[in-house]
């Protein structure tokens, strides 16, 4: 007897173990859109909520509002869920109050890195990678001139259906890339550049999950 509560208990703590794993999933993923995860490309929008902000060691920026648009991929065995083809910038300046204008460049990829589940409130962690854009004086002057590229850490909040971006620190994987202009000395090559900001996703097809 004594022997079988054993075996019994046992297999209950084993259970209790394999339950969460057995619940969430990492990489890949099934991404449903409307409650479908049948395979295809599926529009969104993407627009800001409150400002968004850049910085760098010498030099702070900020815009206004920000959009983005693009597609969600939905199906099986994903790794990368959506494609950001486009971004907007308004109102941007640097810290001295010069205009900047914004021009995004190439494709961006969302790849989820964090744990799903079937449910329909997650909040998933993930990077955006392939990130350039190149950003000037408005006025034309040159004065401050240059380019930024890499990845961004973020975060995916099915309940509010919001991205949140946060990539921040010294050790930051967005760096600037290339400067013509000397933005008054505090913008160098090389260095890390961070970058944060909050954006609401919308699809006609519905709502996005991961699990």
């Amino acid at each position: 007897m004594a022997k079988k509560i054993l075996l019994v208990g046992a297999a209950a703590a084993a259970l209790t173990l394999a339950t969460p794993a057995m619940a969430s999933a990492a990489p890949p993923y099934t991404v449903s859109v409307g409650g479908s995860s049948t395979a295809g490309s599926r529009p969104f929008t993407a627009a800001s909520v409150g400002g968004i902000n850049f910085a760098t060691a010498l030099n702070t920026m900020s815009c206004t509002s920000a959009s983005a648009s693009g597609t969600v991929q939905s199906g099986t065995g994903l790794t990368t869920v959506a494609t950001i083809a486009s971004t907007g910038w308004s109102g941007c300046t640097e810290q001295f109050g010069t205009p900047l204008t914004v021009t995004h460049s190439g494709s961006w990829s969302l790849n989820p890195t964090g744990s799903a589940t079937a449910g329909s409130t997650d909040v998933i962690a993930g990077k955006i990678t392939g990130v350039s854009a190149h950003v000037a004086d408005s006025s034309g002057t040159g004065l401050c001139d240059f380019t930024v590229g890499g990845n961004v850490d973020g975060s995916f909040n099915e309940g509010t259906q919001r991205l949140v971006i946060a990539e921040t620190g010294a050790d930051s994987s967005l760096t600037v890339t290339s400067v013509a202009g000397d933005c008054l000395g505090t913008i160098t090559v090389g260095e890390a550049a961070s970058f944060s900001g909050t954006y609401a996703i919308t699809s006609p097809d519905g709502a996005i999950n991961l699990s």
